[in-house]
């Protein structure tokens, strides 16, 4: 008679969802923006490259740091960032923030049957 045991076997991925963190860390009454078209120039920068953005909506300039962002790796854990400079008149930039992309994974074990004597 064969006796029929489930042995865990690997991980499978049951979830990933992402989680997107926004750290304002410089504040734009201590600059002197450069103005185009009467808005400010803002630059993301991330890994993918950079893109100057001409607006005055702070949630479009989020919305464009988070699509420049793609956490890549194979761990549970991986994270990206994008950081939001303001062009000054001088042609300096002032850091105003930092955009933070996390996806994370969760796991189930998976369980194959086993037949033994």
């Amino acid at each position: 008679m064969m006796n029929e045991t489930m042995i865990k076997t690997h991980l499978i991925i049951k979830d990933i969802h992402e989680e997107y963190y926004m750290n304002w860390c410089g504040n734009i009454k201590d600059t002197k923006p450069r103005i185009v078209n009467g808005k400010p120039v803002f630059i993301v920068r991330s890994k993918m490259g950079a893109a100057e953005v001409n607006t005055t909506s702070m949630k479009h300039l989020e919305e464009v740091a988070k699509r420049m962002t793609a956490p890549r790796g194979r761990s549970a854990f991986t994270e990206d960032t994008a950081k939001i400079y303001i062009k000054q008149i001088d042609g300096s930039k002032t850091l105003l923030g930092i955009l933070t992309h996390n996806r994370i994974k969760q796991f189930a074990p998976m369980y194959d049957k086993v037949y033994c004597k």
